[in-house]
């Protein structure tokens, strides 16, 4: 017997209520003698027997009510009655892992199609008016249908329609969600199934000893759900796949060369040889490269094209060669635009001599062709001018602002440049010796709600006969700096630094995208308004550090000006169940368009705006990779269609079981039981016993109970 609300069991103390009233209003009858009494002795005791009958009864009405009404809110579970016919419904919640190593192929079929097989099975010996919800675990966890279901056929063809091409498996994510809908489901016996290829890349931090709040949470309900891991074994281990494609810029001109550096993986222990890999503009298969790859390594290779018209285009790189397909593309989108407008404004130092100016290595860089007057394009166009004559509406038509060891600006240039960024711009400042920190701190920090990302407390060097400073190695993951992760004779690290300013007081949304082995800070950014804000503690030129010698200035400064460029646009790519939002032009508020995803489904949007008065389409259901396309309901010329690109995630890549006996310790360890068949859990099932709840025939007793006291209440005030 379980109660799913014990605590409330209490109440039934309430009993004593009418007990002790009862007891108390008991008195003594005083006998009085008259002449006549002998008459009606008989009358009396036959009145006095029947009263005394009626009490009682009575009395067992009242005392039962709040020991029924107590019972009825406690809700029991009786576990003996699950055999008898039409009492052993059960509440099942599947925890299906969707990810897309699910469809790994194997002699008796994938993974996902073996857990569906299982599933169908086990749905249909469910007994009648037992109800099913279903939740896919991947990357986000989601529901499969909006409600539980008691129609088995339904919840089935639901099933057999997802595609499972999710990412990792979100362990904890998954769980509460399962928790949630278990307070939904209508039946006293309850079970959470969980079934998956039980893949390492998501379970090693759990085998490791790893906590999982929500299945330490479930595990707290009362009654306590019948938790179940079923194994869907994945017998492929060999597997190639594109981990990673890095572009070499975030928007390119049209003819400009974009590079794709490509990373290729081995996971598994064969050595592939003359793999294909394809590289695909919009659509169209431009040209093949064969690699060779050892086992369990990579490869790296540099693919590029150029477009000859404006517009967002589509690069994807494919491979083939291998049994399992499923991550061996890799998309994205590439803005080409014919330029992007910046503004460099220069401290006081103008270029005396050849390349000493604050922004003489800047210009070089942001256009390199023209500077060596070759007949290829720039796609960023820069402007000069000295900070003292910075006027009014300068920044008109700019996309990105450029400080280079700017002293201070005056009230009217501050206000223009603030209003520049809050409205979209973005903004890349560069120390120098001329700062006036003071001003900056109080004027363009502003205790963090100025423009300046973090406060400057002094200046760092590096004493006489010191090593300089230099980039502290590291993993980078922001999006303008992950090209230089694997860049080759591209080294950030390379660079050299004598003298910096001291970057103080970054909190809130500021953070460090490059540090210093000194433990200083570099490269700062901070959100402000619509637009965003870098912040580089040491100088554009070669007064304080080598960087602009160094090869990679150019590739680093191109990707910084562009980064803020298209800070607002839709990134490259994203992840598969991220959401899609389109920044529209806010004339389009209300407007209708169409998405085309993947499998070349139509989806109808509206455009709407929020309360910064943005205008936008948004779409969740970004679950399955590839190419999604918006263009207007109806076709517009000014209006030309967008592409975004969705990836897989690649850490479901390395195919790698979790061995049996981890696994089957994990489950130990959260009280659950384990199966590696239907068979096996069929077995399990029959051992244990789910409860049936008892709460509708005791509302029934109560309520006879409630009439019952009203009836003899009447009966025994007219006697």
């Amino acid at each position: 017997m379980w109660f799913l609300n014990g605590i409330l069991l209490a109440g039934a103390a309430a009993f004593l209520i009418p007990l002790i009233i009862h007891l108390l209003n008991k008195r003594r009858v005083v006998t009085v003698a008259w002449g006549a009494m002998h008459l009606l002795h008989e009358a009396l005791r036959q009145k006095k027997r029947n009263v005394k009958v009626e009490q009682l009864l009575l009395l067992i009405a009242r005392i039962s009510i709040p020991i029924l009404l107590a019972l009825f809110l406690a809700r029991p579970v009786f576990t003996l009655l699950r055999q008898l016919p039409g009492l052993n419904k059960n509440s099942l919640v599947v925890v299906l892992d969707n990810s897309y190593s699910m469809r790994a192929p194997g002699e008796g079929g994938s993974a996902r199609d073996q857990a569906r097989n299982h599933l169908r099975r086990i749905f249909s010996e469910l007994p009648g008016g037992s109800d099913v919800s279903i939740i896919l675990a991947g990357s986000p966890p989601r529901l499969l249908m909006a409600q539980p279901s008691t129609a088995m056929d339904v919840v089935t063809e639901a099933m057999d329609s997802e595609p499972s091409l999710s990412g990792p498996v979100k362990i904890s994510e998954a769980f509460q969600l399962a928790q949630a809908e278990l307070k939904r489901m209508g039946n006293a016996g309850r079970e959470v199934l969980f079934i998956s290829d039980f893949q390492q890349a998501d379970w090693r931090n759990v085998v490791e000893g790893g906590t999982v709040p929500a299945l330490d949470a479930l595990a707290k309900n009362e009654p306590k759900p019948l938790l179940t891991f079923l194994r869907v074994p994945s017998e492929l281990q060999e597997n190639l796949s594109i981990a990673a494609v890095d572009p070499s810029a975030f928007v390119v001109a049209r003819e400009q060369a974009i590079a794709l550096r490509t990373r290729i993986q081995n996971h598994g222990t064969r050595a592939y040889q003359d793999i294909a890999v394809h590289l695909e503009a919009d659509g169209v298969r431009l040209r093949t490269t064969r690699v060779s790859i050892a086992p369990n390594a990579e490869t790296v290779m540099t693919l590029t094209h150029a477009f000859e018209t404006a517009g967002d285009h589509s690069l994807t790189v494919r491979l083939e060669g291998d049994s399992f397909p499923e991550d061996n593309a890799f998309s994205l989108v590439i803005p080409v635009r014919e330029q992007v407008n910046t503004l460099i404004v220069h401290g006081e130092n103008k270029s005396g001599t050849s390349l000493e100016g604050d922004a003489d290595f800047l210009q070089i860089a942001l256009t390199p062709h023209q500077s060596a007057e070759v007949s290829l394009k720039d796609v960023i166009r820069s402007g000069l001018v000295d900070y003292r004559q910075l006027r009014d509406k300068a920044t008109e038509g700019a996309e990105v602002v450029i400080l280079a060891n700017v002293s201070k600006l005056n009230d009217r240039q501050y206000k223009d440049l603030e209003e520049f960024v809050k409205r979209g711009g973005g903004l890349l400042i560069f120390a120098g010796p001329d700062m006036d920190l003071r001003w900056y701190d109080k004027e363009f920090y502003r205790d963090g709600k100025g423009l300046m990302p973090c406060a400057m407390s002094g200046f760092g060097h590096v004493d006489e006969g010191q090593s300089p400073a230099r980039i502290l190695s590291q993993r980078f993951t922001h999006p303008a700096t992950t090209y230089f992760n694997d860049a080759r004779g591209l080294r950030l690290q390379d660079a050299a630094f004598n003298h910096w300013v001291r970057f103080d007081k970054i909190q809130g949304d500021a953070r460090v995208l490059l540090s210093l082995d000194r433990g200083d800070a570099l490269l700062v950014e901070k959100p402000y308004g619509k637009g965003r804000v870098l912040a580089v503690s040491s100088t554009a030129n070669a007064r304080w550090n080598n960087l602009p010698l160094q090869p990679v200035f150019v590739p680093l400064m191109q990707r910084l000006v562009t980064y803020l460029a298209t800070q607002n646009a839709a990134p490259q790519f994203q992840m598969c169940g991220t959401l899609l939002r389109a920044p529209l032009d806010v004339t389009r508020e209300k407007s209708e368009y169409v998405l085309t995803d993947p499998f070349n489904k139509l989806h109808d949007l509206v455009a709407k705006k929020d309360e910064t008065g943005a205008v936008y389409v948004d779409y969740a259901a970004t679950y399955a990779p590839g190419l999604y396309e918006l263009r207007p309901k109806v076709p517009n010329a000014n209006e030309p269609t967008r592409r975004f690109a969705f990836n897989l995630d690649p850490a479901e890549s390395n195919l790698t079981a979790t061995p049996s006996e981890k696994s089957r310790e994990v489950a130990s360890r959260f009280d659950a039981g384990y199966a590696e068949s239907y068979d096996e859990y069929a077995r399990l099932d029959r051992s244990r016993r789910h409860g049936t709840e008892l709460w509708q025939p005791i509302l029934v007793l109560l309520l006879i109970f409630l009439f019952g006291e009203v009836f003899l209440q009447q009966r025994i005030g007219k006697a």
